[in-house]
């Protein structure tokens, strides 16, 4: 089976925006994260009030979709503090979210994409053409990173590690009844506490080429 979708979940402060970034560049794939669905959704005028309509869903779907196609090179988000799930109405919203959900579904016909975050290692966990990832890493490197993406203390580094972990573990198990950072729920899970993003990137690629059993 040749893999065609590539999910990366990750950690804030494991640099897991740039592990995806390099894996779309080596492999040619579309490189998806919130940023490109939320400019996509902005443009094609969809809200979470307006998804809330389920007559219109089709529609909507359609608009964000071409706007999608309109901007296949946006590029990826810069540093920043991860989003708030509690607060987003992108992932507050269930008629939004399970919007969301199909477009991470479209977006996965379509094919040759990498997709950051939205839960995709879900969503798509029963497609043997995806490959699903987790970057990991340990606070003590990741605070590391944060210091100095942020400009933040270690203190204040540390605190953003654990109200990010504890909000998404909480927001997984409420939504999808899964662990966030249960292995099991990952093809392959990787640590960019001693490696680069461009190393990681490189593990990624090479295990995406590797055959695969048949799941039946």
């Amino acid at each position: 089976m040749t893999t065609r979708v590539i999910s990366i979940s990750r950690q804030v402060g494991t640099a897991g925006e740039a592990v995806a970034q390099a894996v779309a560049n080596r492999l040619g794939f579309r490189y998806v994260d919130y940023q490109v669905i939320q400019e996509a959704a902005a443009e094609a005028g969809v809200s979470p009030e307006t998804v809330s309509e389920a007559e219109h869903s089709p529609s909507l779907l359609t608009r964000i979709l071409e706007a999608l196609a309109r901007n296949p090179a946006m590029p990826a988000a810069g540093w920043a503090d991860p989003v708030p799930l509690s607060t987003s109405p992108l992932y507050t919203s269930a008629d939004y979210r399970r919007f969301l959900e199909d477009v991470i579904r479209d977006l996965a016909d379509r094919g040759n994409c990498v997709i950051v975050g939205h839960a995709a290692q879900v969503i798509l966990r029963d497609r043997p053409d995806t490959v699903r990832v987790l970057v990991t890493g340990s606070p003590k490197y990741r605070a590391r990173r944060i210091m100095a993406g942020m400009g933040v203390d270690e203190k204040e580094a540390l605190k953003i590690i654990e109200r990010t972990d504890t909000e998404r573990l909480d927001y997984f198990r409420r939504f999808y009844d899964t662990g966030w950072l249960t292995p099991s729920t990952y093809d392959l899970c990787i640590s960019t506490d001693r490696i680069s993003p461009g190393q990681a990137a490189d593990v990624i690629v090479q295990f995406a080429s590797l055959p695969r059993l048949s799941s039946s």
